[in-house]
């Protein structure tokens, strides 16, 4: 391909554009690349040899300067979003959308204008506003994903290091999470097992004694997941329910480590919470006329009995805690999570490596290599944690 300047003359005056001159196929083409009007024949000298150096050395770069917004929305939205989780995607949209979100602050700013200062400004603008410390640095993530893309889809040349690297950020917040004692737990338990309130059971069982589930991993349950064999008994949690705008949506655990194999134990409290729920659910299967459980460990215990959305599970464990166990302080759904982790790390001897891979935690992601060496080991720990509950004391009120 050679490239030259060609001087054209026009009723307003003489211009100048550059010419793309190549032959394929035995075929001789051209284009044409106009150059604004009042350019001089030095700057489309340099601009034509610009551009002959960007095409020897394979960055070839012929496009307009864009808006961040869009950007955002003609180029990221229409070719990328596609490959994000739902949630990541609703996320996304909404720090975009918002009335005091990323579009009112950088959307009007062309690419090569988005620098440390006004990402900055931003930051200094939600602080002043009062917007938690997570969630800004979520929106600065969020420009920092956008700007990378930009870069590689050449919209933007960028030689140095990313506006949002040396963003000064508030400190992280720390999260103060609560935990149940092994005795409330068993408190939890033996009231909803007095009210029938199989749910409730299945709730805290899988969360506190079954490898820390979380909401979105106790909505996708189902009971092709779960083995009751007693040679190998086990759940497999490999799948999550989320509730978007378009309504609940399958994916991937939250994390690779989250796809993980927690053992049961023959005849323990969760393995008999198990047996029960299963049999009440073919039980329903087979009665219900209009039955739409569609194989969920967790079911609404009325009407078509259809599988409980991510927000109803909350909603149960929150009502029952209300009405049920007044005298117990009633923690977020999540923290039954931390629960199970405080009840692990809590056993003298329990190992750290078996409570990681059981409970999913993604910040030992070394522990997936041992997987398989390591389940003796495992199921052995999954046991002694089911002894000891059976040991704890507990008064049930009521």
């Amino acid at each position: 391909m050679k490239l030259y300047v060609e001087k054209v003359k026009r009723p307003s005056g003489i211009r100048y554009r550059i010419v793309r001159d190549w032959t394929r196929d035995g075929v001789r083409r051209r284009s044409y690349k106009m150059l604004p009007a009042g350019t001089k024949k030095a700057e489309a000298d340099r601009i034509c040899c610009q551009m002959s150096l960007n095409i020897e050395y394979g960055n070839y770069l012929d496009k307009e300067k864009m808006l961040f917004r869009e950007y955002y929305e003609k180029v990221y939205r229409e070719k990328y979003m596609g490959f994000l989780s739902p949630t990541t995607r609703q996320n996304y949209e909404q720090m975009y959308l918002a009335e005091d979100g990323i579009r009112r602050h950088l959307g009007e700013l062309f690419l090569s204008e988005i620098t440390t200062e006004t990402v900055q400004d931003m930051v200094n603008h939600y602080i002043a506003t009062g917007k938690a410390p997570k969630t800004i640095r979520n929106h600065v993530s969020f420009v920092s994903v956008v700007l990378k893309q930009a870069i590689s889809d050449n919209y933007l040349q960028l030689t140095g290091i990313l506006p949002t690297t040396y963003i000064r950020l508030p400190r992280k917040a720390e999260a103060m999470g609560h935990t149940y004692t092994m005795d409330q737990v068993k408190t939890m338990l033996a009231r909803a097992r007095a009210e029938k309130n199989i749910n409730v059971e299945l709730i805290v069982g899988l969360t506190c004694l079954g490898g820390g589930l979380r909401r979105s991993e106790l909505a996708g349950l189902r009971w092709e997941d779960i083995s009751l064999d007693e040679e190998n008994p086990y759940i497999m949690i490999q799948r999550a329910e989320v509730s978007t705008k378009e309504g609940v949506i399958e994916k991937g655990t939250k994390t690779e480590a989250g796809t993980r194999k927690v053992p049961l134990v023959v005849n323990g409290t969760l393995y008999k919470i198990l047996v029960r729920a299963r049999k009440r659910y073919f039980r329903l299967q087979a009665k219900a006329p209009d039955f739409q459980g569609d194989n969920h460990v967790l079911i609404l215990q009325h009407d078509t009995y259809t599988p409980m959305k991510p927000n109803r599970i909350y909603k149960t464990f929150k009502t029952f805690m209300q009405k049920s166990c007044p005298d117990l302080p009633c923690y977020r759904l999540h923290d039954l999570r931390h629960t199970y982790f405080s009840l692990c790390s809590s056993i003298e001897g329990f190992s750290d490596l078996s409570m990681i891979s059981m409970g999913g935690h993604s910040s030992i992601k070394s522990s997936r290599r041992y997987q398989h060496s390591i389940q003796s080991k495992v199921k052995a720990d999954a046991g002694r944690l089911n002894e000891e509950f059976e040991k704890a004391k507990s008064v049930v009120n009521g």
